[in-house]
């Protein structure tokens, strides 16, 4: 047992410590949110912390309700304190948020590679503390390591959400940046943001500056691309060459994001399930293959 808690009392805003802070993740809706609930409502559940001296307490969990009680000038929030063990706070963070499924991978790595670069402790030691695999120790660290400084400090600050830090952390650290300044210039989505990283994989290098300088040259919706409908052609055959054409598209798309993926950054079951969809993809594109060569090349067996 790395915590046991003491008891629940009011504590002044201002006697909060917030060293843990950089380890979790700003959502400016949730934010909202939360100054909603406590307005509406009150503040329904204590904050958590460990006490840091006489008179200062360490914020272990309600980094949300602390900035929400600032907003509308509350004076104390009720807190749950823990008597804590030697470099068991960081830990007993993880610990709160999983049972809520509230922390996110991204933040998951922040705490572990903390745990790892500035409490000195081995990989091993680190999943003994936390009840993890030390695959999953390597994967969280590994995700932390990929990112340029800049693209850490957008996620930690709610400037970009977590998965486009995944996106990010598929380029070297130079191009992260670059990409990082045309995602904030031309407020592009998850979604574009992933289509422009797969594409700067494919893309040579003295490509890149023309794509992030105007990215809605290939952002912006064609009109089926490559797909030619003639009304004088028999509609079976305008509607054969659409699939054809549709399918070519997805299977590069498909081919540019697993071949640039490492599948073992993710959790075991999340591997898991990648790996059966790619034989189940495997399955059905021989099927494909098997019927296109088919129709081509009627003649032979």
């Amino acid at each position: 047992m790395i915590a046991t808690a003491q008891k629940t009392t009011d504590i002044s805003i201002d006697q909060f410590s917030e060293q843990y802070g950089n380890l979790r993740i700003v959502n400016p809706k949730a934010d909202k949110a939360m100054v909603y609930s406590l307005e509406k409502y009150g503040q329904l559940t204590p904050v958590v912390v460990s006490r840091n001296g006489a008179n200062d307490y360490e914020l272990l969990d309600g980094f949300k309700r602390l900035r929400g009680g600032r907003a509308l000038s509350f004076t104390h929030l009720r807190s749950l304190i823990l008597e804590l063990n030697e470099r068991a706070g960081k830990a007993v963070i993880m610990q709160l948020n999983w049972v809520g499924k509230t922390i996110s991978s991204m933040e998951e790595a922040l705490v572990v590679h903390s745990l790892c670069y500035e409490d000195k402790l081995s990989q091993v030691e680190i999943a003994t503390l936390l009840g993890r695999h030390k695959s999953w120790v390597n994967r969280r660290v590994a995700l932390i390591e990929r990112l340029c400084d800049e693209a850490q400090n957008s996620i930690k600050l709610g400037l970009i959400p977590v998965s486009m830090g995944r996106d990010l952390a598929r380029l070297p650290h130079g191009n992260q940046e670059s990409l990082l300044e045309t995602i904030h210039k031309h407020h592009l989505t998850c979604r574009e943001t992933r289509k422009i990283a797969a594409t700067l994989l494919m893309r040579p290098q003295h490509e890149h500056a023309s794509i992030l300088t105007n990215p809605w040259e290939l952002l912006r919706p064609k009109d089926q691309k490559g797909i030619v409908q003639d009304k004088k052609f028999d509609p079976l055959v305008n509607e054969l060459q659409r699939k054809l054409v549709t399918m070519e598209h997805h299977c590069l798309g498909v081919a540019c994001a697993i071949g640039s993926t490492v599948l073992a950054q993710f959790t075991e079951k999340e591997e898991l399930l990648l790996i059966t969809c790619c034989k189940q993809a495997i399955t059905s594109l021989n099927q494909v293959r098997d019927e296109l060569e088919s129709a081509i090349n009627p003649e032979n067996p």
